[in-house]
């Protein structure tokens, strides 16, 4: 037998008789001879050290152990005893954790590890850490949870029984039902039992591509959440479930269809004209249908906000939808594939709309078509036009509210615009005319003299013509400008002091982007202003030739 083992089993037979000095010195003895110990000869010192009252040698015995055997459990197991008979509980914890993520469960002792672990937990975790619920009045917990999100709701079901039954028999947390984060598929059980939870009084309801939308979809969640006034389709084809839940949804005032879920202009007609409490409905992708032209019978007398996305619809369905809506106030139409025009009040009644935006929409629009629009924005509405009902021209007819125009690369000239925009009173506040096609230097000019930029503070002619002479122009009429971007223009140092050396410059907001003809002096005298945010890139300085891009 080797002299060492000799030596260990000498050790354990002292310390099984209690001869605990005898026993440190055969084991010290072993180590002593070997240049690495085997753990349990560490162990059995450890054992020792403990019956004998030292504790820091045990420990520090312990952690030789951890250090050298790092996947044993018996080093964990020894130090985290030795840290609970020094009175450090909470340091015993961590090195049982610290085990439980290096020891390998196929570990002989890797279940009692685990046990000490749990049973540190329930002795010294308990008494600090208590549930909430148990702890706050309802009212509080309540007013908490409800800051909680739909997904974080599902996930506290999983804490413990006692939680999930405190939440299902809180109808305020079920009130919006939001799927849209769902990554797999959501059983028509799970939807039932969430509908459930809020016993009807869920108000909103956003559903996911995970979810299966035919048939009776739609008008069982309409039966069951009779106070619904919010519904979310993300994505999926429901028209045939949407049509039949229109004709029962009492209360439903919101209804938005995603760009993903794909929808026909006869299905919208039918759900529009059944559904007389909608107030707002927005559809990102409206295919054409063979009923087209006989759409948009009945009025919809409460639809404030309507949103459509047109793919492949002719512009023809416009005129009869809007006869139908006399309460309109918000409008958004983008993708009519043929030219057609927006109403004139001879014909259509639309004192109520007052944000109208037309998103490449082939055809024209009239003045006099928008007596109370105050926001109007423009994409591809590629003519301008002043034509009465009767055809007869009507040369200052114009926008009167109108206080904010956003028209990106416009091609309309500058007698159209003035004619939009009509005589200055006062009104206009912002002007984005970002790459306007057809304006040229002089239309800057008029643009100017007539004074519409007098009462505006945010101006946008990015990309367009302008030059010096058109800003030392504007400068002293557009006391009131907040904010003006002049990106990508020819203008040069001279522009800039024109804009913010006056004494009255209320100026908060300079873009000159990529205007390669301004130098860096001029921007250093623009930001040593105060309050005034300039930004500016690209700029190359004329001494040095060196190049120094800003923000």
């Amino acid at each position: 037998m080797d002299p060492c083992d000799q030596l260990q089993k000498l050790g354990q037979g002292a310390y099984r008789r209690k001869n605990y000095p005898a026993a440190l010195d055969f084991f010290n003895s072993v180590i002593f001879q070997e240049k690495n110990p085997a753990i349990d000869v560490l162990d059995n010192r450890a054992a020792t050290y403990e019956k004998l009252g030292d504790l820091h040698a045990a420990l520090k015995d312990g952690r030789r152990m951890i250090t050298d055997h790092k996947t044993s459990c018996a080093g964990y197991l020894r130090t985290g005893k030795i840290l609970q008979l020094l009175g450090k509980p909470t340091t015993a914890l961590g090195i049982y954790q610290y085990g439980l993520r290096n020891v390998s469960p196929d570990d002989p002792n890797f279940k009692l590890l685990r046990r000490m672990h749990e049973d540190m937990i329930r002795s010294y975790g308990t008494g600090r850490a208590k549930d909430p619920l148990t702890v706050l009045p309802a009212e509080i917990a309540e007013m908490i949870l409800s800051y909680l999100d739909f997904r974080q709701i599902v996930s506290l079901l999983r804490v413990s029984a006692r939680w999930q039954e405190y939440l299902c028999s809180m109808p305020s947390l079920w009130k919006n039902l939001d799927f849209s984060a769902a990554k797999a598929s959501i059983p028509r059980s799970a939807i039932q039992k969430y509908l459930g939870f809020s016993r009807g009084n869920t108000t909103q309801v956003v559903t996911s591509r995970f979810m299966s939308q035919e048939g009776r979809f739609f008008p069982h969640i309409f039966r069951v959440c009779r106070k619904l006034e919010t519904l979310r389709i993300n994505s999926g084809s429901p028209n045939e479930s949407l049509i039949k839940a229109a004709s029962i949804a009492r209360n439903l005032k919101t209804l938005v269809l995603g760009t993903e879920c794909h929808t026909t202009v006869d299905c919208v007609n039918q759900v529009l004209r059944r559904c007389l409490t909608l107030t707002r409905a927005e559809f990102y992708s409206v295919n054409s249908s063979t009923r087209e032209r006989n759409s948009w019978s009945s009025p919809m007398p409460k639809l404030h906000t309507l949103t459509m996305k047109l793919v492949g619809c002719s512009a023809a369905l416009v005129d009869p939808l809007l006869e139908q809506l006399p309460e309109i106030g918000e409008l958004t139409l983008a993708n009519c594939s043929s030219r057609t025009s927006i109403p004139t009040p001879g014909r259509i009644e639309m004192d109520q709309l007052h944000l109208l935006r037309l998103y490449n929409f082939y055809g024209s629009v009239s003045p006099q078509s928008l007596p109370c629009v105050r926001v109007l924005e423009l994409e591809g509405a590629y003519a301008m036009t002043s034509q009465s009902s009767t055809g007869d021209p009507e040369p200052h007819s114009r926008a009167s509210s109108l206080v904010e125009l956003s028209a990106p690369n416009a091609s309309f000239r500058i007698d159209e615009l003035l004619q939009l925009l009509g005589p200055n009173n006062g009104d206009l506040r912002r002007l984005s005319l970002p790459h306007a096609i057809w304006l040229e230097e002089a239309d800057l000019d008029i643009l100017v003299r007539s004074g519409i930029l007098d009462s505006v503070i945010e101006l946008d002619l990015s990309g367009n013509k302008v030059t010096d002479a058109f800003i030392e122009l504007l400068a002293p009429k557009a006391w009131q400008l907040r904010s003006i971007k002049l990106g990508s223009t020819s203008i040069t140092g001279i522009s800039v002091k024109a804009l913010v050396a006056r004494p009255d410059c209320q100026l908060r907001h300079l873009d000159i982007r990529h205007c390669r003809n301004i130098s860096i002096d001029a921007i250093d005298l623009a930001r040593a202003k105060l309050g005034l945010k300039v930004l500016s890139s690209d700029v190359t300085p004329r001494n040095n030739g060196r190049k120094i891009r800003y923000e």
